[in-house]
């Protein structure tokens, strides 16, 4: 069992499932888009099927939307399908 599913369960105990979940969606997406747009960007918000990312800036928001396909095959292949079917970008700093 690796840290990030031990996280995941003890969250999901705590705080229901659906913190839980977004954990465990947010720790994936860190390792699937690599260091470069992980300084870059950041998962904000899981709403249902759908992940919410803030990006530094409109090219990089247009950089990802081409690359969608690709970082949602990788995340489907962790999380198994279903759990992330779309990523938005939101432009504005990283908080």
């Amino acid at each position: 069992m690796t840290s990030a599913s031990l996280m995941g369960e003890v969250l999901a105990r705590v705080g229901g499932s659906g913190r839980g979940r977004e954990f465990r969606v947010f720790e994936c997406y860190a390792r699937v888009v690599g260091e470069g747009f992980r300084t870059r960007t950041r998962p904000e918000r899981l709403a249902g099927t759908t992940l919410i990312v803030r990006v530094t800036s409109a090219a990089l928001a247009h950089e990802i939307t081409l690359l969608r396909s690709e970082i949602l095959g990788r995340m489907t292949a962790e999380l198994g399908p279903g759990t992330v079917t779309e990523i938005r970008t939101r432009v504005g700093a990283l908080v």
